[in-house]
């Protein structure tokens, strides 16, 4: 059998294999020029782009997550290496300019950007539906102060490098009102909200007091730095300060973004409303995207950054019971496009900009300036507004990556003709480091589990555990399914929050209820209020229960013989290559053709000595396998027909499906469907927690044994190796 590390490579080699080979074989050598005007040729291009991009940042997430570090990091290492830059540059047939070239000023192409775009729509989107808006406005006002304080501070950190330092660098000093000081200041207060995004949600902290504050911050952060850049240009252009054209923009931008978060939030239920109409869950979650999608347009229209209108629809529709189900249905959309806009922006990192050792030298200072601004500008601020010196730094830290913002303010710059390609090369450094440090801190600090806050804020509702005991872990699993549908029944939306602990969420307007379970307890996590609606329902589902226990305790056992019957009524069975693969592994030690056992215990311990003496099962594992068979013998014998018995269980003791096949030719009294002895055992016990094909198996099984002939030669084998051959010819 392969390792995992093994089968990991082996897939890993044939993906890349699947997609370079074809590149090398069939690509036509004047196909792939981007530059060209072709429509049908660039398309081809970017569809081949898109595919080598989903490859490297699955690789690069996979390869640091090994190593316990951020995937968005991997992810954006992975973009640099095959960016424009670096691999993506160099020539191969059918690619003259390579599979990534500069497509112009930009380094990437249209097409290629517009997919991002829509990436970094899906990541704010989902940010804002994770969003507790209890939360949310509770900590507005900490996020309102800390994003202006970090604004300020590193708006002035930013210049103040400049102006310190320019002399020394560029051989001329550059005051406050300089082109380029201001143009850093502006880049330097671009928080990458996107980046920070990721990371919360990566450690469930979207919904903390630090996650909503830090989330809150950075869009302000993204509203007042796009006021700066107009006012900076304006500046730049006229050569002074136009304080009506500033007001304005600023009253536009603040306006806008006020006036459409508060009418989301005070009409999101009859947003709800609209959005259920559709009733098919995947289509409420896909037409809530579009109004993502419709409302970032018109934010950009309005002079906004498109990943604000994102956030602010995606925390319209967190209030309401649609959360978890767009969360969940379009979870997919989140692992194909994240990963992918991370890889692009890494695409966007220039080394060659970054040679020089006065532009090294300069951007190392500057970067110590933007990051001690937004340490500064928004942990000392935290600490006022009930944070303790923890909560400080992790909104700090949250608030150092400029990323994708800061990249598209330098490249407006450098395409508007206000700064030079240096300026511009030390704006990619401050990002390319800011963007790199930030993913392995922050994911530090939010692995330590300390309180953030000096005071804990008082709940607006008392919440209080409810706990129903099973007494077994079967009945634990039907209770929770049917109480899963009765909720649902209710009018309740069911989310299952995690895996594998199988956390579930209940959702109806303002009404949430978590439910988790172990293996011998339902525990409800609920409003003090609410806990009358629980105990009736469960009170609703255990009557249900027990009239569908008496239901079943109507058939007769003539009605259970004739359902065991009907396993040995087909001698045809599906005889799928997963199940013949299994019968080729039995195990030749697995095999008994001389059984000494006289009563059905005394054969299910012989039968789990096989499976010890086999090596599939640990020796002292051995007595919990057999009381699992004895458990399932006392519900039901699987004491079949015509000389054959399929004793079988789950059990937490084995880790995958193990088997065994014993012959007691005299027959015992196995309490068989036919009264008649059985002759013939195959015990197989499966996993509980990892499911198995065990059912199929013994269908499989099921279809030799049908055959008399078969039977008969079974009985004939005179030796283990004899039956072993046998089995392994039935493959």
């Amino acid at each position: 059998m392969y390792s995992k590390n093994k089968i990991f490579g082996i897939g890993a080699a044939a993906l890349i294999l699947m997609l370079v080979i074809p590149l090398i074989l069939f690509a036509q050598p004047a196909a792939g020029e981007v530059a060209g005007s072709d429509f049908v040729s660039r398309m081809a291009v970017l569809v081949i782009q898109l595919s080598i991009i989903i490859v490297a940042a699955w690789a690069g997430g996979v390869a640091f997550e090994r190593f316990r570090l951020p995937a968005v990091l991997g992810e954006i290492i992975a973009g640099t290496i095959i960016g424009p830059y670096l691999l993506g540059q160099l020539p191969i047939w059918g690619f003259n300019q390579g599979l990534f070239p500069m497509a112009g000023s930009f380094p990437i192409s249209d097409e290629l950007y517009a997919f991002t775009t829509i990436a970094s729509i899906v990541l704010l989107f989902l940010a804002g539906v994770e969003t507790d808006v209890k939360t949310f406005l509770r900590f507005s006002l900490a996020g309102g102060v800390i994003g202006l304080c970090g604004v300020v501070f590193s708006f002035l950190f930013g210049a103040l490098a400049s102006v310190l330092f320019s002399s020394y660098v560029f051989g001329s000093h550059y005051g406050f009102t300089h082109p380029v000081s201001l143009f850093l200041g502006v880049i330097s207060t671009a928080t990458s909200v996107s980046i920070t995004a990721r990371i919360l949600s990566e450690k469930k902290k979207i919904d903390s007091p630090e996650g909503i504050t830090i989330i809150a911050a950075a869009v302000i952060d993204d509203v007042i730095g796009i006021i700066l850049l107009a006012v900076v240009i304006g500046m730049i252009k006229s050569g002074h300060i136009a304080w009506y054209s500033v007001a304005f923009v600023a009253a536009k931008a603040v306006g806008m973004w006020l006036g459409f978060t508060a009418a989301g939030l005070i009409f999101s239920h009859q947003l709800s409303r609209v959005l259920k109409r559709f009733k098919d869950p995947a289509v409420i979650a896909i037409m809530s995207f579009s109004g993502a999608l419709f409302l970032a347009g018109i934010f950009e229209k309005s002079g906004l950054a498109m990943i604000i209108g994102a956030y602010v629809m995606g925390l319209s529709l967190s209030k309401t019971d649609l959360a978890l189900v767009i969360r969940d249905k379009l979870s997919i959309l989140h692992r194909l496009f994240v990963p992918i806009f991370f890889c692009v922006m890494g695409m966007l990192i220039d080394f060659n900009a970054m040679a020089s050792w006065n532009i090294l030298r300069f951007g190392l200072i500057y970067i110590m300036f933007a990051f001690v601004g937004k340490m500064l500008g928004c942990g000392i601020p935290a600490l006022f507004l009930n944070f303790n010196l923890h909560g400080a730094m992790r909104i700090g830290m949250g608030m150092v990556p400029r990323g994708e913002v800061a990249l598209i303010i330098a490249g407006l710059g450098l395409s508007a003709g206000l700064i030079s390609q240096d300026i511009f090369g030390i704006a990619i450094l401050m990002t390319f480091v800011t963007t790199l440090i930030t993913p392995p801190v922050l994911s530090k600090l939010l692995g330590e589990k300390v309180p953030v806050l000096r005071k804990k804020p008082d709940e607006p509702h008392v919440r209080q555990e409810i706990t129903y005991a099973m007494p077994n872990e079967e009945t634990t699993e039907l209770v929770l399914g049917k109480v899963r549908k009765a909720f649902e029944q209710e009018g309740y939306f069911v989310y299952c929050v995690e895996l594998p602990d199988r956390v579930y969420q209940m959702r109806k307007n303002d009404t949430i209820i978590s439910l988790s379970n172990t293996r011998e307890s339902l525990i409800f996590d609920a409003r003090i209020e609410d806990a009358v609606f629980i105990h009736t329902l469960f009170y609703e589902v255990i009557a249900e229960i027990e009239h569908l226990m008496k239901n079943l305790g109507s058939l007769t056992d003539q009605d259970k013989e004739s359902i065991g019957k009907k396993i040995f009524a087909n001698k045809n069975g599906r005889n799928s290559a997963e199940s013949a693969d299994l019968i080729r592994m039995f195990e030749p030690l697995a095999i008994e053709v001389h059984l000494k056992g006289v009563s059905k215990p005394e054969i299910l311990e012989e039968l789990a000595d096989l499976l010890v003496t086999s090596g599939q099962l640990e020796a002292g594992k051995r007595d919990e396998v057999v009381s699992d068979l004895s458990e399932r013998e006392t519900s039901m014998s699987t004491g079949m027909q015509d000389g054959i018995a399929l004793p079988h269980a789950k059990t937490t003791a084995v880790d995958k499906l193990i088997f065994a096949i014993g012959v007691k030719k005299e027959g015992i009294d196995f309490n068989s469907l036919d009264g008649k002895p059985s002759r013939i055992f195959l015990i197989t016990v499966a996993p509980k927690e990892n499911p198995q094909p065990y059912l199929q198996f013994m269908a499989e099984i099921s279809s030799v044994l049908v055959d008399e002939q078969a039977r008969q030669s079974i009985l004939s084998c005179g030796s283990n190796a004899e039956l072993y051959d046998f089995l392994v010819s039935k493959a």
